[in-house]
């Protein structure tokens, strides 16, 4: 009777690897030690192989199945060309264990893979981790990607954090590599704006970016021609009038007509401007300050060395009328970090040691009050305080805004002093500091 060897030095024992493994443990171990595997793949421009087994694979996507099973079942090495080794073998481990790790740089191609292959538990794992590592910064690129993978949810709230942060969005490198269509949404979205320096020339940017991936010649015309319906929804109708005629006509992208019929808008405001869209304007509340201004470096607190400055400004307010605080509008970005504090002054009288004459004492009674950072355009941020904000007539409030930066930003120059709100009058005063505190959010009670 023939002998079975059960080991390679003939020992008699066989090796129990699978002992105190798990289900999903077993599975890696076969696939990473390849026993028994009955399929291989040449992946990636190289052709790496790539062995698997067929059952695993059959069993967890139909597109494998179809790819594996029946009368059209591939019967040689499967060429996989269009991605690399190891994003191949990252999607294999997910359908061996059920675990995967997804990475910033790995996240595109496993989806991909995902959505190739029909592994619907990869593809949430992907789209679960862009969604929460969304931030303005990288809200263009990942609004791209929804877009290529048709994920609706995904765009929508991208799209969302583009439009509410526009002052950092336009700024990132995503921005200029949007698609066309991805580009167009962003722009005729209600809220976008694009009606400073910063924004428009990120608008300018794009289109000439568009012009080389089409292979154009960057011109004037050929920026207008791939800019197409979509500037009619650029914010030129909100727009200043001395940056219009210094920044948007010379850039050549509107004919000379289109560029009188808006400057004849921003001069009278009673002027027909279609096919130009007029976008709602968003709410910038009351002014403080006439203009604004380039920040100096400020000096680097002390307890920081990476180079993050610190900036205090305090304004001192009182309105005739009964108001509602629901927030301010700060000079910055949303990179740079906000503490906002209102005190509110109280008076007392107190009897003097003869008891003939009395003394008001007043005094600053700080109120709790935190604010979060609602929305961004360029140069300034909207602080939403947590909860409206009762005004008392005629008495004083001191509102305090700190901003820490790593770079210089615009400050508020020439205070307004005597602002009307309707029929309340309102008397504005310059606290401490520089004026980072660009206007209030305020209205009738």
């Amino acid at each position: 009777m023939a002998s079975v060897e059960v080991s390679e030095d003939n020992s008699g024992f066989v090796d129990n690897w699978q002992s105190g493994k798990t289900l999903a443990e077993c599975n890696l171990h076969m696939l990473t030690s390849e026993d028994s595997c009955d399929v291989s793949f040449r992946v990636g421009k190289e052709g790496t192989p790539v062995r698997a087994h067929r059952y695993v694979l059959t069993s967890r996507s139909c597109v494998f199945y179809a790819m594996l099973c029946g009368p059209l079942a591939e019967k040689e090495d499967i060429k996989i060309p269009d991605v690399e080794e190891e994003l191949f073998s990252e999607m294999l481990r997910y359908l061996y264990t059920d675990t995967t790790t997804v990475t910033a740089e790995n996240v595109t191609g496993l989806l991909y893979l995902a959505k190739k292959y029909s592994v619907g538990g990869l593809e949430r794992l992907c789209v679960a981790y862009l969604e929460s590592s969304l931030t303005a910064e990288n809200a263009c690129v990942i609004l791209e990607q929804a877009h290529v993978f048709d994920e609706e949810k995904l765009f929508d709230r991208a799209l969302e954090l583009v439009v509410k942060h526009c002052g950092t969005t336009v700024k990132s490198s995503g921005f200029t590599s949007l698609c066309a269509s991805c580009f167009h949404k962003v722009v005729s979205a209600d809220y976008f704006l694009t009606n400073d320096e910063t924004s428009f020339n990120a608008v300018l940017s794009w289109a000439e970016s568009e012009c080389k991936r089409q292979g154009r010649e960057i011109t004037p015309e050929n920026k207008r021609l791939v800019l197409g319906e979509a500037v009619y929804n650029i914010s030129f109708t909100s727009m200043d009038t001395e940056m219009f005629a210094k920044t948007v006509v010379p850039s050549g992208i509107l004919s000379s007509d289109e560029s009188n019929k808006l400057l004849c808008y921003l001069i009278s405001n009673n002027t027909d401007v279609a096919p130009f869209k007029m976008k709602p304007e968003l709410h910038m509340g009351v002014n403080l300050y006439a203009s604004q201004i380039q920040s100096r470096t400020s000096q680097q607190d002390s307890s920081n060395s990476s180079g993050t400055s610190r900036e205090d400004s305090s304004i001192i307010i009182s309105c005739s009328q009964d108001m509602r605080l629901t927030g301010v509008w700060a000079y910055g970005d949303d990179s740079c970090i906000y503490n906002i504090s209102l005190d509110q002054e109280e008076s007392h009288t107190s009897q003097s040691h003869n008891l003939r004459s009395y003394t008001t004492v007043k005094t600053w009674v700080q109120r709790e009050v935190s604010a979060v950072l609602e929305r961004s355009i360029p140069n300034k941020v909207h602080l939403k305080l947590s909860e409206v904000l009762i005004l008392e007539k005629l008495r004083r409030y001191r509102i305090a805004v700190t901003r820490e930066s790593n770079k210089s930003g615009f400050l508020g120059s020439s205070v307004f002093n005597n602002i009307t709100l309707g029929e309340c009058q309102i008397s504005v005063k310059e606290g401490s500091g520089p004026g980072l505190i660009s206007s209030l959010i305020i209205e009738h009670k």
